[in-house]
Order: structure tokens, then C-alpha cells, then sequence
């Protein structure tokens, strides 16, 4: 229950206020605009109210005390509203608990839970299902009253939703599901990002094994290289030194040559300057007659333009003459206008002079006649101001004695219902302490009950938590299986790739497939495949089946080989590479002929002989065509082709079994070295690049692993789901259990709830009875006082009657003076605007001739500047007359000495001319002199070049090697030619004891032993040594992009992608809770809401009744089956009308039909308090006074804080509060009685502050 509330600088309280509550009801009463409704404003912005609006204002500083006279304005505005938590409304582990806001005019803002600063949502989410928040219905003011009946069904809903409780548990389902969004897109995310990461890990486990290769290969291309590299440096070194020998030579030679070419070249120059001296002096002598004709042609056109200006000087003269004479005729004429406006501008200015003394003499006579009109107006105000006054204090005594007698007849009438209500107290006090009795009793009882219910929880919680973790583990287990799948299809995609793209086939092999699968006809319908194809065994012995077989495994099969034979021979078709062929039909296969076949195809066969049977041998496994299975059309092929060969366990077994009894047999080991029939041995690694029935194999075995990793998946996946479904059976049922234990935990509570309150009855029943006692006897005493006051405001009024009459005929003389006087006043006044009009005419006039007498002189100003103007002008043109005459002569004078120029300069010209001419012959003999010499000097400067362009060349090489050697290896050049590295020694030292077949890609076809021939040099031996280095540049390109760090990186990215598939099954599981919690918590909210709103149902159908004598009204859901979300629908029926909308209801129905919904609600579960803010305004005296009866059965059950005008409701209350404003802007609180407060909720002036 409410405490107290205080208030500091809040509107209109710029003093600290406190408001004492007690249990009961508490009346704050007062006149309007006194400020009593701020005492509910505080407590909503407290509560965290967060509009301006819903607090009258327009922004939120508003609420801050703005000053009034004779005060300042506050700096921050405060409001504190303490609870008693003794019964532990709140969960607060605090006896009472203290909420309180501050907000300064700088816009801070702060909230407070027992003085600690807290958030906004830590206030609201303390008042959550208490029904005392800001939205509930513990405030309910004169336009929420309205709202509450007028508002959508579904916000009428929340209304519902406090009572019952489930305001707390919807805001944790909106968390829940907040929370649940961003699981989701966490989880979208994770799987993403799961998904990725296992595509990679796939990718990453095949590129390890590429990656392997590639080093193996990038190992043998370095040693050839750099060893190629060494012996390319140390040739080119050597190429270096004979060059520069060859280059200094060639550089002396043409040094000698240069210093000839000088020699000429100056006497050359020598020539070309005294030339040149000629040449400058022929183009001075031109430009001196070219100036000539140009000044001669420039003063002609002086001439023709002088003639031309005289012309106009002349006409200019003429025109000005006759504009001198038009301005001396214009000026004579002004003079003359100006003398006519100064005459009559005289004789107006004295007549305006004599009008304007006459019109002085008439405004002495108005100020006259004004004063004495003010002077009686002045006396007709005082009287008719005292006359008012007088009208004011009857009509105050006329209202203070119809006020007495209506609060002696209410006096009267309270004192009577005092005394009843302490009759009815004493028989509620008796029935109270028997409930009281009753209660303890049904607590008792509840209490054993729910004691059974939580065991019976307690287990069905353990057997789910048994179930959660088998769920669990066979997730986690469903997640290895999926990854393992994952990565078998990733292996099995790469694998089908490379099948697809016959990767390890010739291209002559896969252009005779590509023709036999398009083309189904002769001769290529007798194609069946390759050995490859055709033959099978198990990924384990696939590799020694592989080196077994050799390039065998390329072999295409056929049926009939001489169609084919035919075909290719006409010429019809030509392949890319070579091809080998073996026949089924026959007993033996065809040799190949080289003058009926073409070179590119080699024919295998064999003779048919029996060979030996070694399988008894020590050493031997088996024979190499019983680890191959075969196909029903190639029978015997496996044995064609493998009879020969046997599995031994090691290389030396084989060889010895190769020079003893296995003589002419083959022999693979388990290490994989090859000892053919003729004693050739083949060791080393394994070529995996053509391993075609290992792939075979592989993709044979990774389909297996796929469908099995299927059906253990499917397994899990079903085991899975019987699990859910036994875990929502469980689920279902504990939720029923904790739906009955809350049920029952709730009656206990409400039993102990009940069981406090009942004792709290009891108590306040108690003190209410001594409290009415009091308030008897002082009721008493208040009815003789009000019966003394009127008697003397009875004399009072007859006295102020007999006064007033007599001042309304001493008003009514002095106004019939007042009218005599302005009547002469108003005569006065037309004579004046008479006369004031006749002298604004002659003024205007006045200003008229004024006005043209000035705009003439300055006319006359003007003309006698034009003719100055027009005299300088003509006196100027003579004289420019003079001077172009002059012009002229002399211009015509310079001409002629030009002309004489001209003529010298013409001559002279012609004397350079020839002189230039002789010299220039001599230069030209000169020059050709010249450049014999320089044809032979750039001779050897050519040579010098070419042998220095070799030498750059050469250089260039070593700079390019060295910068690749850098960059690919990070070694010098001559650091490596400075080691042992050379190809050409590997090569020779090769060529004694092997081949290079470890850098070929051409199949090894063994041929016989030659006698040695000499070592051959290093320049025939280069192109070789680069092809190989090319052959492994083009194998390591053909392997494509090789992730080099796979293998280091393969153990990180299965460490991140085990991590992130933890974290998604984590991910997973909250999301499970998170919607457990949910389904629980609509559950719960179902439950409450459904009690809660057929409780209040049906308070309302017997609360209508009582509010309004009679008549219908209901509650009603709008879709039942959406319990937790439909709106709700009110309708209403008052005795004698027919069932309506609410709107049609009239404004008292109203507020009857929304109290009845409110106590309804009070009644299922009553609110700690409930604030009233004049919600009886609408009502008429007769439904007032049911809704203070109301006031009075709820009290026992609900604080009420009620803000009223009205007497009736006053007398429901235990205890009065009044506010007034004694000094303007700023509201007092006041403890008054109810004899203190007028009919409009006035304090009366005998009441105290409190």
C-alpha cells in the first residue's frame, strides 16, 4: 500500500510537499486550478510516464516549477513515492521501498529504487504484474475513463492482462523471442560460415595430396634448373671476356677516324658562318624594304582618313551654330515664367497666414469644453464603482446564505450516516474475525497440497534431463557422421572429375573413346574400352594391378582390329597421339608393321606361351591377373595381359627370381619396383597422375562409404525424432504438473494473501470504528456552528441593500450633466474641421506654387549650361579643324622621302645576292668530302655496337637468370656458379650409369645396348636439358593451382571447423530452451488469463447490477480459441434500454460502466492502491452516491487516493487532504475537515495548513 508521496519543484509544489496515505480512502479535494490533479501527474511521472502530453504539457521540462510572482524557478523537479512491502508486493528485500525521478532543466534525467540511481526498465519491471504500473489500473483519471470504454478491443486487452498477472510473463516471452531472432540469425550465420569451412576442409584434403606431388616435382625441376642455370652463367662468362677484346679494338679505330671527321667538319663550320654573315646581311636589306613599302602604304591611308575627318569637322561646326541660337530663344522664356509664380506665391502665403491665427483661437475654446466633460465623467465612474461594489457584497451575502443552509443540511445528513456507518462497522468487525479464523484454516490445507505436487515435478524434471543429454550425444554423433559424409562426397566429386575429364588417358586414346561413343558404327562399334576400363580389383592392390599393367592400362580393347586397321590406313582419320590396341578374337595379338601402319600406332601382343607357376616360390604373393576381376565380354584379357606377371614381397627376391626361375616373368613389389623379363629394373615413386584403377577403386570404395555414412545418418535422424517426440510427451506432461503446482503454489499464496488481509481487516475495522466516533462529535458541533454564521449574514445583507439604492440616484443627476456638455463640445468641434479644411486647401495650394517655382529655376540653371556646354564644343572643333589640316601636309612629305629610301636599298640587296651564292657552292664541295669520312667512322662504330649489343644481351641473360634464380629460389648467380651445381655433369654422370627418364613424360621402351659413343658437348646437349626443364614446368602447370600450404594448414581448418560445429550444436540447443521457455510461459499466461477474466466476468455481470439498479452487462473474448491474443469486447444494457454500442451510452453511463469494469477487476485481484482522478465529474447526485457506496465496499480490500469536487464522495473518505493556491502559481497542501470544503471543492478560510 501507498505511503506517502512527496513533491518538490514539481508544477505547480515549488516547496516540498509530503502526502501522508493511509489505509482506506483519502480525498484530495480543493478549487480548480489549485493544482490537485499534479498529485496524480507526479505519481505517473515517477512510474516512468514518458509523455509530455498525458502530463498536460508539451515537453518534458514542463513538469519543472517555472516561478510565479515573488518566485524563482526551480532548478530540477523531484518526486518520491514510498511503499510498505511489508507484505512483499514487490521483490524488494525491503520493509518499504522508495521510488522516486528527478529531471533537471538541462534534460538529465535519473530514476531511483530506494535513493540507488536505476534504469527506466528497472522501475517498470518492478511494478510488472503488481497492477500498480503507469498502465495498469491502479490510475484511472476523468479521460481514461472514456478510454479504457473506447479503445480498441485489443488495447482494452492490456488492461486484462494486468489484472491477471501476466504482464511480466509476456514481456519475458517478447525477450524470449528477441532472443530467439538473433539465435536464429546467429545460427544463419554459423551454418553459413559451417558450411563454407567444410567445403574448404574438403578442398583442403584434396589439394594436400596434390600438394605432395608438387613438392616432389618442384624438388627435381630445382635441381635441373639451377644446375642448367650454373652452366648457361659460366658459358656466358667465359662469351663475355673474348667480346670485350673484340670491342676496345673496334672503339680505337673509330677514335682515329673521328679526329679526320673533326678536321673537315671545322672548316665546314668555318664556311657555313662566313655564309651565314652573307645571308643575314641579304635579310636585313629585305626587311628594310619590306618596312619601306609598309610606311608608305601606312601614310597613304593617314591621308585618305584626315581628308575624311575635315569632312566631318565641318558639319559638326554647322550643326552647332544653329543649336546656340534655339538655346538663347528657351532661356528669355523661363526668365519671364519665373517671374509670374513668384507673384502669386506671395499673395497666397498671406492669406494662408490669417486663416491659420483664426483657426488657433477655436482649439483654446475645445480644451475648455474637454475638461469639464472629463471632469464630470470622472465623478459618474467613483459612484457607479461604489454602486458595484456594493451589488457584489448582497449577491457574496445572497451566495454565503444559500451555502450555509446547504451545509447545514449536509451537516446534518453526514452526522446521520456517521452513525450508521458505526453500526455497520461493528457488524463487519464481528463476521471479520470469524473469516479470520476460517482462513487459517484453508492455508493450512493448500499447503500440504502443494508439498506432494513438487515431488511429483521434481522427478518428471530429472527423467527430461536424462533425455536431453542421450539427445545430446546422438546430435554430436549425427554431426561426425555428416562431416565424414561430407568429406567422402568431397573426395568422390574431385574423383568423378577427374573420370569425366579422363585425366591419366592420351589424347590419341580419348579421341578413339570420343569417336567410338558418338559414332555406333563400323569399324569403331568394335571398340569395347580401354584395359583400364575393362579390368577391376581392390583400392588396396590397385596401385601394384597399376604398375603391373604399366601404360598397358591405355590399351584399347577390341573386338575385330582390321576394320580399324583399314580405316586408318585409308587415311580417314588422324590422331593426336599414340594408340595401342590388343584383339580379343584372336589367340595372339598383331606386331605392328611400319610400312602398312602409321608410326604414331603401336599394337601390343603376346605369344600365347605357358609361363611358369612360381606361386609356390618363397617371396611370392600371387600372380598379378588373380587380384583383377574382368567383365563377361573380355574374358581372359586379365590373363593376356598380367599371366607374366607376379607380386613378390621384396626387390631382392625378385631379382633373384627373375635370374633363376622366373626367367622372361615380371616382377612388382610391395614397395613398388618393376624387374621386367629382360632384367630392367624400375624403382622410384609411382606416377599417381594416369592411376586409373585406383581411381577406379577409390571411387568403388567412397560410394560404399557414402551410402553407409546414409544409413547411419538416417538411423540417427529417426532416433532423433522418437527421442523429440518423447521429450515433448514429457515436456507436456511437466508443464501440465507445473501448471498444477503453481496452481497450487498460487493458493497458498493467495490463502497467506488472504489470510494478511483478513487481518488487516480486522485491524482497520477496529481503528475505522473509534475513528467514526470522532468524526460523530465533530459533525455535532459543526451543525451549531453554521446555524450561528447565518443569522449574521442576514443582517448584513439588508444594510448593503438599503446603500446600494441610494448611490443609483446620485449616478443618474451627474449623468444628465455630463450629456449638456458634449453636446456643446460636439457644436465646437464641426465649426473646427470647417476651418481646418479651408487651410489644408490653401496650404496645398500654397505648396503647389512653391514646388513649380523651384522646378523653373533649376530649368533656367540647366539652359545655362547647355549653351556654356555648346560654346566650349565649337571652339573645340575649329581647332581640330586647324590640326588635321596640318596632318595632312605633313604625311604627304614623309611619303616622298620613302619613296627615295627604298630605291638605295633595292641595289644593295642585289650585290649580297650574289656574293651568297658563290659561297654557298664552296660549302656544299666541303661537305661531301665530309661525309666520306663519316661512312667509315660510323662503320666502326657500328661494329663496336654490335659487340657491345652482345655483350648487353649476354648481361641482360644473367640479370634476367639471377633475378628468376632470386625470385624462385632466393639464391645469387654467383652463388650457384660458384657450387658444385652443373646439368651437364649430372647428365654425363647420368649417361654412364642411366637416362633421364625420371623428367619424361614418354612411356620407357626398352631398347638395346649400344656401344658407347663419345660424350657430346655442352651446346648439343642444352636443348635436351631445357625440354626436360620445360617437361616438368608443363607437368607442375598441368597439375593447375596447387595450394602449397594445404598440408600446414589441413590441421587448423579441421581444429576451426570442430570448433564451429560445437558452437552451432550450442547455438541449437539454447534455441530449444528458448522455445521450451516460451511454450511454458503461454502455457502459464493461458491459464492465469483464463481464471483471471472469467473472474472478473462475472464481478462485472453483479457489479453492472448494483451501479445501475438493474439492466446487462458482459465481457466477452473475441476469438476464444486465440486465448493469448484476441481482443476484448464490452457490452452494456442499462435498466430500460436496449442492448447498445458503447459509444451511444451517455457520458455518466460511461464512467458507471468503466467503474463496474474497474472494481470488477479490484475484486479478482485488487490493486495495492487505486487513484481516482475525478472520474465522478459525469455523474449526477444519484450515481454519485452509489459510486461512493462502491468506494466504501472496496476500501477494505484497495487503497484509494481519489481527487473530487463532489460532496458525496467526500463523505467516503477516512481522511481529507485540501490544495489551494494562497499565493498565486504555487499549490499548498492542506489537512481540512469536511464541513471545510465548499460545493465546488473550495477550502474554506478557517482551514488550516497541515
Amino acid at each position: 500500500m501507498l505511503k506517502s508521496l512527496e513533491l518538490f519543484g514539481f508544477k505547480s509544489f515549488a516547496d516540498r510537499t509530503v502526502f501522508e496515505f493511509a489505509a482506506g480512502v483519502t480525498c484530495v479535494v480543493g478549487p480548480n486550478g489549485s493544482g490537485k490533479s499534479n498529485v496524480v501527474d507526479g505519481i505517473k511521472w515517477l512510474l516512468g510516464d514518458q509523455s509530455p502530453k498525458s502530463l498536460r504539457g508539451t515537453e518534458m521540462t514542463d513538469v519543472i516549477f517555472n516561478g510565479s510572482n515573488g518566485r524563482k524557478p526551480s532548478a530540477f523537479s523531484e518526486a518520491v513515492l514510498t511503499f510498505d512491502n511489508s507484505n512483499k508486493l514487490f521483490a524488494f528485500d525491503a520493509a518499504e521501498v522508495q521510488v522516486g525521478r528527478r529531471l533537471y532543466r538541462s534534460g538529465d534525467s535519473e530514476y531511483l529504487i530506494n535513493k540507488q540511481v536505476v534504469r527506466l526498465k528497472d522501475v517498470r519491471d518492478l511494478f510488472l504484474g503488481t497492477g500498480a504500473g503507469t498502465a495498469a489500473y491502479s490510475i484511472i483519471e476523468q479521460g481514461r475513463v472514456d478510454q479504457i470504454l473506447q479503445s480498441n478491443p485489443a488495447a482494452r486487452r492490456q488492461v486484462f492482462e494486468e489484472a491477471a498477472g501476466i504482464s511480466r510473463f509476456k514481456a519475458k516471452r517478447i525477450e524470449a523471442q528477441k532472443k530467439i531472432e538473433r539465435v536464429d540469425q546467429n545460427l544463419q550465420r554459423l551454418a553459413d560460415i559451417v558450411d563454407e569451412v567444410e567445403a574448404q576442409l574438403n578442398a583442403t584434403r584434396s589439394q594436400a595430396s596434390k600438394a605432395a606431388k608438387y613438392r616432389e616435382i618442384a624438388s627435381e625441376l630445382k635441381t635441373l634448373w639451377t644446375g642448367l642455370a650454373a652452366d648457361d652463367a659460366r658459358l656466358w662468362s667465359a662469351e663475355l671476356t673474348t667480346l670485350r677484346a673484340s670491342e676496345t679494338t673496334a672503339r680505337e679505330r673509330a677514335e682515329k677516324l673521328a679526329a679526320r671527321v673533326e678536321e673537315l667538319e671545322s672548316q665546314v663550320r668555318q664556311f657555313e658562318s662566313e655564309h651565314e654573315v652573307i645571308e643575314q646581311r641579304t635579310r636585313d636589306l629585305e626587311r628594310m624594304s619590306a618596312s619601306n613599302r609598309e610606311g608608305i602604304a601606312s601614310q597613304e591611308a593617314t591621308i585618305r582618313h584626315q581628308t575624311f575627318r575635315l569632312r566631318e569637322l565641318q558639319a559638326d561646326l554647322e550643326r552647332l551654330r544653329k543649336q546656340r541660337l534655339e538655346l538663347t530663344n528657351r532661356a528669355g522664356s523661363v526668365a519671364r515664367e519665373i517671374e509670374e509664380t513668384r507673384l502669386r506665391l506671395a499673395e497666397y502665403s498671406a492669406s494662408f497666414a490669417t486663416r491659420k491665427e483664426a483657426m488657433l483661437g477655436r482649439d483654446e475654446e475645445l480644451r475648455f469644453l474637454q475638461n469639464e466633460l472629463d471632469s464630470a465623467r470622472g465623478r459618474i465612474r467613483t459612484l457607479r464603482q461604489q454602486r458595484d461594489d456594493l451589488g457584489l457584497r448582497v449577491q457574496a451575502a445572497t451566495t454565503r446564505i444559500a451555502t450555509l443552509e446547504l451545509q447545514h443540511q449536509t451537516a446534518r445528513e453526514a452526522l446521520d450516516q456517521t452513525r450508521s456507518r458505526i453500526d455497520q462497522r461493528l457488524a463487519e468487525l464481528s463476521a471479520a474475525q470469524m473469516e479470520l479464523e476460517s482462513r487459517r484454516t484453508a492455508l493450512e490445507k493448500a499447503d500440504s497440497t502443494n508439498r506432494k505436487t513438487r515431488d511429483e515435478l521434481e522427478m518428471l524434471r530429472s527423467e527430461r534431463s536424462a533425455l536431453i543429454q542421450e539427445q545430446l550425444q546422438t546430435d554430436k554423433r549425427l554431426a561426425e557422421l555428416r562431416e565424414k559424409r561430407s568429406a567422402a562426397l568431397a573426395r568422390l566429386n574431385v574423383l568423378q572429375d577427374l573420370e569425366r575429364r579422363q585425366e591419366g588417358i592420351g589424347l590419341g586414346v580419348r579421341e578413339i573413346l570420343r569417336r567410338a561413343e558418338s559414332l555406333r558404327e563400323a569399324p569403331w562399334s568394335n571398340i569395347l574400352g580401354t584395359v583400364g576400363d575393362l579390368l577391376d580389383t581392390s583400392l588396396d592392390t590397385a596401385p601394384l594391378v597399376e604398375l603391373a599393367l604399366g601404360d598397358r592400362t591405355q590399351i584399347l580393347v577390341v573386338n575385330q582390329l582390321r576394320p580399324l586397321l583399314d580405316y586408318l590406313n585409308r587415311g580417314e582419320g588422324q590422331l593426336l597421339d599414340r594408340v595401342g590396341f590388343i584383339e580379343l578374337r584372336t589367340a595372339q595379338g598383331v606386331a605392328r608393321s611400319r610400312t602398312s601402319t602409321p608410326d604414331w600406332l603401336e599394337i601390343y601382343s603376346l605369344d600365347g606361351r605357358d609361363w611358369p607357376d612360381l606361386s609356390r616360390e618363397p617371396g611370392v604373393i600371387q600372380r598379378a591377373d588373380q587380384l583383377v576381376t574382368e567383365t563377361l565380354r573380355t574374358p581372359g584379357l586379365a590373363a593376356r595381359l598380367l599371366a607374366d606377371t607376379w607380386i613378390v614381397s621384396t626387390l631382392d627376391r625378385a631379382i633373384q627370381l627373375a635370374a633363376t626361375v622366373g626367367q622372361g616373368c615380371r616382377f612388382v613389389t610391395l614397395q613398388g619396383e618393376l624387374v621386367t623379363g629382360d632384367g630392367v629394373l624400375f624403382i622410384g615413386a609411382v606416377p599417381v597422375d594416369g592411376a586409373v584403377l585406383s581411381r577406379k577403386s577409390e571411387l568403388r570404395k567412397l560410394r560404399s562409404e557414402v551410402v553407409r555414412f546414409e544409413r547411419a545418418i538416417d538411423s540417427d535422424v529417426e532416433r532423433l525424432a522418437l527421442l523429440a517426440r518423447t521429450l515433448e510427451s514429457r515436456s507436456g506432461r511437466q508443464d501440465e504438473i507445473e501448471v498444477v503446482a503453481q496452481q497450487r503454489s498460487s493458493q497458498v499464496t493467495e490463502a497467506s494473501h488472504r489470510l494478511t488481509t483478513q487481518s488487516e481487516e480486522v485491524t482497520r475495522l477496529t481503528s475505522a470504528l473509534q475513528k467514526f466516533e470522532l468524526i460523530a462529535a465533530e459533525q455535532e458541533q459543526k451543525s451549531l456552528s453554521i446555524e450561528s454564521e447565518l443569522q449574521s449574514v442576514r443582517t448584513r445583507q439588508e444594510t448593503e441593500l438599503r446603500e446600494s439604492d441610494e448611490l443609483a440616484r446620485t449616478v443618474q443627476r451627474h449623468e444628465a450633466e455630463a450629456i449638456e456638455i458634449e453636446t456643446a463640445l460636439q457644436s465646437v468641434h464641426q465649426l473646427v474641421r470647417e476651418e481646418q479644411l479651408e487651410l489644408a486647401k490653401h496650404e496645398e495650394r500654397l505648396n503647389s506654387l512653391r514646388e513649380t517655382q523651384n522646378r523653373l529655376g533649376q530649368d533656367q540653371l540647366q539652359r545655362v549650361e547647355q549653351e556654356q556646354e555648346s560654346t566650349e564644343r565649337y571652339d573645340a572643333l575649329l581647332k581640330a579643324q586647324e590640326q588635321s589640316t596640318l596632318l595632312l601636309l605633313r604625311t604627304e612629305s614623309i611619303i616622298a622621302e620613302r619613296m627615295r629610301q627604298q630605291e638605295r636599298v633595292q641595289a644593295d640587296l642585289r650585290i649580297a645576292t650574289r656574293e651568297r651564292e658563290a659561297l654557298r657552292e664552296e660549302r656544299n664541295r666541303r661537305s661531301r668530302e665530309l661525309d666520306d669520312w663519316h661512312r667509315q667512322r660510323r662503320k666502326a662504330v657500328e661494329t663496336a655496337h654490335e659487340t657491345q649489343f652482345k655483350i648487353r644481351e649476354i648481361e641482360q641473360k644473367q640479370t634476367v637468370l639471377a633475378q628468376r634464380i632470386d625470385e624462385e629460389y632466393q639464391l645469387s648467380l654467383d652463388q650457384l656458379v660458384a657450387s658444385p651445381a652443373s646439368a651437364y655433369r649430372d647428365y654425363l654422370q647420368q649417361r654412364s650409369g642411366g637416362s633421364l627418364e625420371q623428367v619424361s613424360e614418354e612411356p620407357v621402351i626398352e631398347r638395346p645396348r649400344l656401344p658407347e659413343a663419345p660424350d657430346p658437348c655442352y651446346d648439343e646437349i642444352r636443348p635436351d636439358l631445357e625440354a626436360a626443364v620445360e617437361r616438368l614446368r608443363r607437368r607442375i602447370k598441368m597439375m593447375g593451382h596447387v595450394n602449397t600450404d594445404a598440408l600446414a594448414g589441413l590441421e587448423e581448418i579441421e581444429n576451426r571447423y570442430n570448433e564451429l560445429s560445437a558452437q552451432l550444436r550450442d547455438l541449437q540447443e539454447a534455441k530449444s530452451a528458448l522455445e521450451d521457455i516460451i511454450r511454458r510461459i503461454n502455457t502459464e499466461c493461458k491459464r492465469l488469463f483464463i481464471e483471471t477474466f472469467e473472474t472478473i466476468r462475472q464481478n462485472f455481470l453483479i457489479l453492472f447490477r448494483k451501479l445501475f439498479g438493474g439492466g446487462d452487462g458482459n465481457i466477452i473474448l473475441e476469438n476464444p480459441d486465440d486465448v493469448l491474443e484476441c481482443g476484448i469486447e464490452i457490452v452494456a444494457r442499462p435498466p430500460g434500454k436496449e442492448l447498445r454500442s458503447l459509444s451511444l451510452l451517455s457520458g455518466g453511463e460511461k464512467t458507471m460502466t468503466a467503474v463496474g469494469l474497474l472494481f470488477a477487476m479490484f475484486k479478482s485481484k485488487p490493486s495495492p492502491y487505486c487513484i481516482l482522478d475525478e472520474v465522478d465529474a459525469a455523474l449526477d447526485d444519484a450515481n454519485v452516491g452509489r459510486y461512493a457506496n462502491v468506494l466504501k465496499e472496496f476500501a477494505s480490500m484497495t487503497q484509494f487516493v481519489v481527487i473530487t469536487h463532489r460532496k458525496p464522495t467526500m463523505t467516503a473518505a477516512d481522511f481529507l487532504y485540501g490544495v489551494t493556491m494562497e499565493q498565486a502559481g504555487v499549490s499548498k497542501r492542506m489537512a481540512v475537515r469536511f464541513d471545510q470544503v465548499g460545493e465546488n471543492g473550495e477550502i474554506l478560510a478557517n482551514a488550516k495548513a497541515a
